[in-house]
């Protein structure tokens, strides 16, 4: 993977050398990209220079005591050893989504491909303990976004995270990760999801970041980077989420960003449907199904119901379109009655099947 993009590829180490001093994050380099021409003359200015372009005087003392130690050329060497590609927020390829933020990042780090623009992009982020209802909504909704061509996009966390880039890959779709760490496979966290990273790569996906080469993760990064999983995209889905969590912080992001926001509403006395069932009090939209997702669907035919287990058929095939009581269903399947209203949500979120009311359910048309 080459380390430059469409840029000034001459500047590019400059970029590199800049972002890697930390107080020089997304809003003060915009500063300085209105101030001076190209990323050369910011690495070389002087004192008053810098701070002519609006940079506070404590930030430009410690960037000329550190700049000695910042090496261009280095850093550059240092995403062609790791196959990275940098991306800068004045090149033609910076995703236009991603620069509306009013705080974008400076340089996108890039590790595979990012999908094209014209493709749908759908953030799916949820609790790192996901619940089975949550891991089986995970796949009942993702798998057939994907399946139609939506990227998803998640932040390769433990949990929902993992399980939506997972059923993306599964059924053959593209998936994005989006790191609080550098890109580089040393850095990538959590260790346990290193493979899930290399299989992103190899099936036309992407892992990226804000942040270069080697940046171990820290706590405060998470909440930061949530801000490109919703900005990248083109609409937010929360699966499973506490009343206070990671996952609300990307809603929010979503929400300030004038993206759509969805939710998946779960059982009332649950912790980890806190969260989706306050959102759609606020006005997210609810999800039971995949075609919910209007701002990124493409193809209804796509998300036509297969049973994925023998109960599931078992149930499935009872159900006719003059509606049944779930009572009857559970005589004529012979499943236990917690399996069978089990799969009956599962059948509805999946569009299989329509509750009419009074434990009533047909056939969706």
């Amino acid at each position: 993977m080459p380390s430059t993009s469409s840029g000034n590829n001459s500047d590019l180490p400059y970029w590199l050398a800049l972002v890697r001093f930390q107080p020089f994050g997304s809003v003060r380099m915009q500063k300085l990209m209105r101030r001076f021409q190209n990323m050369k003359d910011v690495f070389e200015a002087s004192a008053s220079s810098l701070l002519e372009s609006g940079i506070e005087p404590q930030i430009v003392s410690r960037f000329l005591q550190e700049r000695i130690h910042l090496n261009p050329e280095q850093e550059l060497s240092k995403l062609n050893d790791e196959g990275v590609e940098a991306i800068t927020l004045s090149d033609e390829k910076y995703p236009s989504l991603l620069k509306t933020l009013y705080d974008p990042p400076a340089v996108l780090f890039v590790r595979g491909k990012l999908p094209s623009e014209e493709q749908k992009h759908l953030a799916v982020v949820g609790s790192r303990k996901a619940s089975g209802y949550g891991k089986e909504a995970t796949r009942t909704i993702v798998e057939p976004l994907a399946r139609a061509g939506v990227v998803i996009v998640s932040g390769l966390a433990y949990g929902i995270d993992a399980l939506a880039h997972q059923a993306a890959l599964d059924v053959g779709g593209t998936t994005i990760a989006v790191l609080g760490s550098g890109v580089d496979t040393q850095s990538i966290y959590p260790s346990s999801n290193r493979s899930l990273a290399s299989q992103i790569i190899a099936h036309d996906g992407a892992i990226i970041s804000e942040y270069p080469i080697g940046t171990l993760p820290l706590k405060t990064f998470f909440p930061i980077r949530n801000r490109i999983i919703a900005g990248i995209s083109h609409g937010t889905l929360v699966i499973e989420a506490a009343i206070k969590s990671g996952s609300l912080i990307t809603a929010r992001a979503a929400l300030e960003q004038g993206r759509d926001v969805y939710a998946v509403p779960g059982p009332i006395h649950s912790p980890l449907s806190e969260g989706p069932n306050n959102l759609i009090k606020m006005g997210a939209i609810p999800v039971t199904h995949a075609s919910d997702i209007h701002s990124v669907s493409t193809d209804e035919n796509v998300i036509a119901y297969k049973p994925v287990n023998e109960d599931e058929k078992v149930l499935f095939d009872v159900i006719e379109a003059i509606p049944r009581h779930a009572d009857e269903l559970i005589n004529l399947t012979k499943l236990s009655p917690s399996t069978v209203n089990h799969l009956l949500t599962i059948l509805e979120m999946k569009g299989a099947i329509r509750h009419d009311g009074g434990q009533y359910y047909s056939r969706a048309t």
